[in-house]
């Protein structure tokens, strides 16, 4: 009668379940083997899947993390082979668009010496203007932003830190708005921390205001990328079309008449085209694996249905409905997909703590790497996508058919059916396999290829580092000229240095500063990239001179200025000009000054040809590039480059101890080989083919595992 009254309610199911529930744990322990080996595979295919989708999420799916995302823009300049920085002045008449936007502010790395107990320390900053946060949404955790006031010439140095920095370097004292900040020899008050979060994965430790110098106010040096918040009701298309008609009131400015304006979503802006190629193929490796696992899954429940068709004839003759055992199966294989779900989530949380490191730094700061609820409700998706896929044709398979000649078999043979259904499983699964390792094969191809590009330079047992020199210490050109020199000099007596230079890039790095190159009686400029460098750079990384002669110590500030162009001006010069020997030749180029010093208008003679190096990696062809005595142009921000006679390793310290006895408060930074310069220039072509390719393997393992079953039950 209860039972009777239970069908009546339709609450029986809920018992059923969970002597199903019960059945099916209970079958697992009964066959640990098939247990270990199902579950084992779930948890691979759903834990690298839960790991790669938090990157994909973190860094493609989830709104960013500050107030209305949609209104942040970034605004840059059209020109038709993509788009490009900005001027100072160009900025500023952005700022005065006070109808499209609420804020407009520039960012800009940099590093500062940070005075310390013992030696200086070398930290990341950012240069920012007084609207930065404003465009963020951010309010701080203690103290206030920037004002406005702030970021003008003549105004109280003042800095903002991080939450990890405030918490690592001062303790998190609460008192940190009562002291200061020492950078670069210069005590700058803090006026405020910001709060956890964004900010902590950021490169930058501490946010300075971006006060322009008088060299900088000029539209010809493209140099900012500003961010903006739109105002409310202001949707990009609006914005990008008041920006479109007033470009004709700076064309009259603007070298090239086809350049114009452009905003874009500051989302869009944060993930290159390469990272998100990166990310979309290495999840679509690891969703390949998981496809394998179920279908290798799918495989040994079929297996074992085979040999329960008599157990499902006796529940049949006992009265179990079709549906009734159907429901059964389903839930058997609900609990070790329900496990392999757990032991998955297990899995990827380790994966993402291990990757994250490793991925971090290439990632937008935006880019929360966690097992939040997003991803677990992916791994719960994850969980039912695979009960269908593992369970329901085993179920159907096993359930249906005729179950009474199962009772008269003596023979636990499989049906050809069953054969075939899982012989074309394991067809499926080589050819997931093979598309994997093809994929990866052409990848690690490509990847060798790249590696064997003639970057223009010889990299080998060459050693890197970063010097600032702090405009208190080195107010004028040629302070900072006698420092170069005195560098030099004393690096060159190190032991192990065979050759020492200095210069404000490195090969392989992009070269930022952009300027028009003019020549005499031809219309249009020409866009190319400045470097400026020292004397000996070229025979530092043995870069030939194909024509005329390198940079000499003879070019010094009171000498007549020069400039050495690479292969790429020389052949557009020849194809487009006309010149087929520009050695000799006057040009008119705008160069940047020192500190206060404003931007000058320069007519250097061409002195020499030399081969092209590779300024933006090995995958990008050499760019356009003329090189600058670094003496006649100096600069703050400078690199070493040193070849030593055996291992660079062996000679940091005393290239240290050469710098501390030239200047003790100069800490070096970034001190890198060139061999390691190389590695970073290729990290988005590396990461994704290890990935590709660790998964390409386990796809192969997978299915010679799903092989091995069919073939061992045919044997049995």
């Amino acid at each position: 009668m209860k039972e009777d009254h239970r069908d009546h309610r339709s609450v029986r199911w809920i018992e059923n379940l969970v002597r199903d529930f019960r059945y099916g744990m209970g079958g697992l322990a009964r066959d640990p083997g098939f247990a270990v080996v199902a579950i084992g595979l779930l948890a691979l295919g759903i834990g690298a899947n839960s790991a790669m989708f938090s990157i994909v999420d973190a860094v493609l799916l989830k709104p960013l993390p500050f107030a209305e995302p949609e209104r942040m823009v970034r605004l840059l300049e059209s020109t038709p082979s993509g788009n490009n920085g900005t001027t100072t002045l160009t900025f500023l008449d952005w700022k005065r668009q006070e109808d499209l936007f609420e804020a407009v502010s520039v960012e800009n790395s940099t590093k500062a010496a940070l005075a310390t107990g013992g030696d200086p320390i070398r930290v990341p900053g950012k240069l920012v203007s007084a609207d930065y946060f404003q465009v963020f949404g951010v309010k701080p955790r203690i103290g206030r932003t920037f004002a406005s006031g702030d970021d003008q010439p003549g105004a109280a140095p003042v800095v903002l830190l991080s939450n990890a920095f405030w918490r690592t370097q001062f303790a998190g004292d609460p008192g940190i708005l009562k002291r200061d900040l020492v950078l670069d020899g210069e005590a700058h008050r803090i006026i405020g921390v910001l709060p956890a979060g964004s900010f902590d994965r950021d490169e930058a430790v501490f946010w300075k205001p971006q006060i322009f110098a008088r060299d900088q106010m000029n539209r010809g040096q493209h140099w900012l990328a500003p961010l903006a918040r739109l105002r409310p009701g202001v949707s990009i298309e609006q914005a990008r079309a008041k920006m479109t008609m007033s470009r004709a009131s700076l064309n009259g400015v603007i070298y090239q008449k086809d350049w114009g304006f452009t905003v874009e979503p500051f989302a869009q802006s944060l993930v290159g085209d390469t990272l998100r190629r990166s990310i979309y193929l290495a999840f679509g490796a690891v969703f390949m694996v998981l496809l394998i696992a179920c279908a290798n899954v799918a495989n040994l429940m079929l297996a074992q249905g085979t040999t329960r068709r008599k157990e499902m004839a006796v529940r049949a003759a006992l009265g179990a409905s079709r549906g009734r055992l159907i429901a059964q199966l389903l839930t058997e294989s609900f609990v070790f997909s329900l496990l392999g779900g757990a032991a998955g989530v297990a899995l990827g949380a380790l994966l993402l703590h291990a990757v994250a490191p490793l991925v971090a730094a290439r990632l937008p700061f935006t880019a929360d790497l966690s097992m939040d609820l997003r991803v677990l409700g992916f791994a719960a998706t994850a969980v039912m996508a695979v009960l269908i896929m593992t369970g329901l044709l085993p179920s159907l398979r096993t359930s249906f058919g005729s179950l009474s000649t199962a009772l008269n078999q003596a023979s636990r043979g499989s049906s050809g059916s069953s054969a075939a259904i899982r012989r074309a499983i394991v067809i499926g699964e080589v050819a997931a396999s093979v598309v994997l390792i093809c994929g990866a094969a052409l990848l690690f191809k490509s990847l060798a290829r790249l590696q064997e590009v003639d970057a223009g330079v010889r990299i080998d047992r060459v050693l890197t580092m970063y010097l600032n020199l702090p405009s208190s210490a080195y107010p004028t050109p040629q302070s900072a000229a006698a420092f170069y020199d005195r560098l030099v000099q004393r690096l060159q007596a190190v032991p192990g240095v065979e050759q020492a230079s200095v210069a404000q890039g490195l090969p392989l790095q992009i070269v930022q500063w952009g300027e028009y190159m003019t020549f005499p009686g031809v219309q249009q400029p020409l866009l190319v990239r400045l470097k400026f460098v020292d004397p000996w750079y070229f025979r530092t990384l043995q870069i030939p001179v194909e024509a005329g002669r390198g940079i000499e110590y003879k070019d010094r500030a009171n000498a007549s200025p020069v400039v050495v162009i690479n292969q790429e001006v020389a052949r557009y010069l020849s194809k487009t000009l006309g010149i087929a020997n520009p050695v000799g030749r006057t040009v008119g180029l705008d160069v940047a000054g020192y500190g206060p010093i404003p931007e000058s208008l320069v007519h250097p003679q061409i002195v020499g040809v030399i081969r092209s190096e590779r300024t933006s990696g090995l995958n990008v062809p050499p760019e356009m590039v003329a090189y600058v005595p670094l003496s006649q142009s100096p600069k703050q921000y400078i690199k070493l480059v040193l070849r030593t006679l055996s291992a660079p390793a062996a000679t940091i310290p005393a290239i240290r101890e050469a710098v501390r006895q030239i200047d003790p408060n100069l800490p070096l930074g970034d001190v890198m080989t060139m061999e390691q310069v190389k590695d970073q220039s290729m990290l988005w072509e590396r990461q994704p083919t290890w990935v590709v390719g660790a998964f390409a393997v386990v796809a192969a393992l997978m299915a010679a595992l799903g092989l091995y079953g069919v073939l061992a039950h045919a044997v049995t």
